[in-house]
């Protein structure tokens, strides 16, 4: 263990389920690589956390509640500010390392690439039913990152934040304004400041899945997903989605989800700023596709590369 900067931080930001807080830790306790400082914020109205700490005096983490509590995302940004180490390794309290040699196979990624950000593959296990979901980068999800950042508007092909560990540099965190969107907001500005990415083949992490996770309320939810692309697309700039294919596959799909017929549908959803330049045209071009065919992704797609060419 360094007793002047640690090579990682393990920064977990935590509320209340100390049952998956545990499994965290377990996996911490078992892992090769051990030049870390671990990091706790914690949001949960009692003591049991801090409970559950004292029995991990070998980890040495360093424990802050939070008072007053504070939202899920500034209670990562918060212990995430704590970080002294050279690499950032954010890890939700219902994820946990899948192997011993995780920590370890990031540490040589990060000596070794010449990158500053580094993500590797996962596995999602649904926390009631222990079913897994493997999660690869494709090669043409590699292929969409590599061509442009703004891909990640159309699909987040990086993943959950606990996959990622990037270099600890001042002046990017994640934005509090948002809930559904953070993560492909704070990967796009990172990679836009810090470019380049190293990609880790092999199934580092797990990704719990469930319905007491606070991204479980949020997901397909039109007053939420609507309001905070557009939102995120007007913080760059709202004529990307006719610029950008991939920002117009955005567009297509939230307008082909919710079935948006006009700028008051949007309005409705919660969204009141500046509209996506291709709103009017998406919302054309699919004013007379029968749903069947726009369900079916094949055509689906077929079409949206029609429309976004047809500027």
């Amino acid at each position: 263990m360094s007793f002047m900067t640690p090579f990682i931080s393990i920064c977990i930001p935590t509320y209340k389920r100390t049952h998956l807080l545990k499994k965290l830790l377990d996996s911490i306790r078992i892992q090769t690589f051990k030049d870390v400082e671990i990091l706790v914020n914690d949001n949960s109205p009692d003591d049991s956390v801090e409970g559950l700490l004292s029995n991990y005096p070998d980890l040495n983490i360093q424990y802050v509640k939070n008072e007053p509590v504070v939202s899920a995302v500034e209670n990562g940004i918060k212990v995430m500010q704590r970080a002294k180490g050279e690499w950032i390794k954010l890890v939700h309290d219902d994820d946990w390392f899948a192997t011993p040699d995780a920590l370890n196979h990031f540490a040589d990624a990060a000596k070794i690439s010449g990158k500053d950000f580094i993500f590797s593959a996962f596995t999602y296990v649904e926390l009631e039913t222990r079913k897994e979901e493997y999660h690869h980068l494709s090669g043409e999800h590699a292929t969409m990152l590599n061509e442009s950042v703004q891909s990640l508007f159309y699909l987040n092909v990086i993943g959950h934040p606990s996959v990622v560990m990037h270099k600890n540099y001042p002046g990017i965190e994640y934005d509090p304004s948002f809930n559904w969107v953070l993560d492909i907001d704070f990967y796009m500005r990172y990679l836009d400041r810090h470019p380049g990415y190293h990609y880790i083949d092999e199934r580092l992490v797990n990704i719990g899945k469930g319905p007491t996770q606070e991204s479980y309320k949020y997901y397909k939810n039109s007053t939420v997903e609507i309001p905070e692309y557009f939102r995120l697309l007007e913080k760059y700039d709202p004529s990307l989605s006719v610029k950008n294919k991939y920002v117009f596959w955005l567009v297509w799909n939230m307008v082909k989800r919710y079935k948006i017929k006009n700028e008051a549908d949007v309005r409705k959803l919660g969204y009141d700023g500046a509209m996506p330049a291709a709103l009017q045209r998406v919302i054309q071009c699919q004013k007379n596709i029968p749903g069947l065919v726009l369900k079916q992704t094949p055509w689906s797609k077929k079409l949206m590369e029609r429309c976004f060419k047809s500027f």
